[in-house]
């Protein structure tokens, strides 16, 4: 299902960090670009004696680039020789339950949107899309405040930590940001392990008094809540403040009645949802009679081929409880797995819907960076106030980087923009040597029935081992430029 072409944007990020601009002092000058301190002002009454709320921050969002992963870490380096704050002092900001860490995120993205939409080019054929998607943060600690064990889809086993489902955007041009992301565990059906702990582990869990109303005591209460309530109000929120949407894309998790209905309820844009799609037994209307997915496609005949993406599809407009939407079945060759799609524009081709649905990988990729370069998930602290505050922060780091890479980087190649859409991204991937790779890819998908491309991706995208071998087998810049 994937191009190749598409695939090129997983490593530019890392591939592009230099030492020159990964220094602490370039990346606290960006801060001045997105107005951070008059966010400090707004959270400076919770912070009226001591240190600044704006000088602790800073340290905290500079802790990865400056070689540290925590602020245990900070505090027994030669660093504090510079400021006299011990890590108490750390941890209460990270702890307080009175920080509104979802409107310090939302001021960042929406002060990069604002920035991009004044110094960026426009690129009228490339949509901007909300992106969701969820990922498995691993913790170590059973007496983690709400951790549970859960099933993990990428290693295929029940661990310990939180789902981390996240909302992005991506703006039409060159860049994904998070918007927008909250933190789940999953009772489970085991009443003897509720949560997947003994019932011992449960009672010794952290636990933390939290005032009704509170930002705290609302994210505590989200962590309970289905992913698709959590979504949907995401969803509600982004549309409120006023985010241009063109599409809202989603994989066969999220994609359900709910969400079909609520793009299709936004009043002020015209929002179209995207979505694999795999629940059996759900019935759509049909030339007047209600049949399951698989109903239909059997009623449609011989497939049509798409010689572009070598792909064998067929297509139907069908009713879904009152919203009209267009169905695609795709498969690879003459006995590949079907796949199902629903988009809410039935104006839309197949090949159209397809280049816009692989904008989604751009969250699986911001998950390998985030986890890999800013160290998302990586919090051991007891306290899930704490563990939203870093998840924050690592979001935070992450807009920084990708707004510097974007200017610093990006826009000194004129024509690179014009270029986006087509995946090359400074030649920093051979693209021949990677179509070879996904051509593997699609070959042991054919070869041994029952696996999948997209999973297998996944699991190569989580794996770092995975990673590095191919990364080896990938020539350096030099080389790329002499090929081309």
């Amino acid at each position: 299902m994937l191009q190749s072409k598409d695939i090129d944007k997983i490593a530019e990020l890392k591939n592009g960090f230099t030492p020159r601009w990964l220094e602490p002092d370039s990346i606290l000058s960006s801060l001045k670009g997105f107005s951070f301190s008059a966010v400090c002002k707004c959270l400076a009454p919770l912070k009226q004696k001591g240190y600044s709320f704006e000088s602790i921050f800073s340290i905290l969002i500079s802790l990865p680039f400056l070689g540290l992963s925590t602020v245990h870490s900070f505090t027994g380096s030669v660093l504090t020789e510079h400021i006299q704050a011990r890590k108490d002092v750390f941890y209460r900001i990270k702890n307080n339950t009175g920080i509104c860490w979802r409107m310090i995120l939302w001021m960042f993205s929406l002060k990069f949107i604002k920035q991009v939409a004044a110094q960026g080019e426009s690129n009228n054929n490339s949509p901007r899309c909300l992106i969701f998607d969820d990922s498995f943060l691993l913790k170590t600690g059973r007496y983690i405040e709400k951790v549970s064990r859960m099933f993990d889809h990428v290693s295929k086993r029940f661990l310990l930590g939180y789902k981390f489902l996240a909302m992005g955007y991506w703006d039409g041009e060159a860049s994904f940001i998070p918007l927008d992301f909250s933190l789940h565990r999953e009772r489970g059906k085991n009443k003897d392990k509720p949560f997947g702990l003994k019932k011992k582990e449960y009672r010794k869990q952290y636990r933390k008094k939290r005032g009704k109303g509170t930002h705290s005591w609302d994210r505590a209460r989200e962590a309970d809540i289905s992913k698709i309530e959590s979504a949907l109000k995401m969803f509600w929120r982004a549309i409120s403040q006023g985010v241009k949407v063109d599409y809202v894309l989603m994989d066969s998790w999220f994609t359900c009645e709910a969400f079909v209905k609520a793009v299709n309820r936004v009043m002020k844009q015209t929002v179209h949802l995207i979505g694999m799609y795999k629940t059996p037994k759900t019935k759509f209307n049909y030339l007047g009679e209600k049949f399951t997915h698989s109903q239909i496609r059997n009623k449609l005949g011989k497939p049509n081929r798409c010689r572009k993406l070598r792909l064998y599809y067929k297509e139907a407009i069908v009713d879904y409880n009152g919203v009209p939407i267009k169905m695609f079945f795709s498969r690879k060759g003459s006995n590949g797995k079907w796949r199902v799609f629903i988009t809410t524009n039935t104006e839309l081709s197949f090949i159209r819907m397809i280049e816009i649905y692989q904008i989604r990988w751009s969250c699986e990729v911001f998950f390998k960076e985030a986890k890999q370069l800013l160290g998302l998930g990586k919090c051991q602290s007891n306290d899930f106030d704490a563990q939203i505050a870093d998840a924050t922060i690592t979001m935070i780091q992450h807009i920084l980087l990708t707004m510097k890479f974007r200017f610093e980087h990006y826009e000194t190649k004129g024509a690179l923009f014009s270029d986006i859409k087509e995946g090359i991204i400074e030649f920093r991937l051979n693209e021949r040597l990677w179509g070879l790779f996904i051509e593997l890819v699609r070959l042991i998908e054919v070869l041994f029935d029952g696996l999948d491309e997209m999973g297998i991706l996944k699991k190569i995208l989580n794996d770092e081992r995975a990673y590095e071998m191919i990364k080896r087998l990938l020539p350096e810049e030099p080389e790329l430029q002499n090929a081309a």
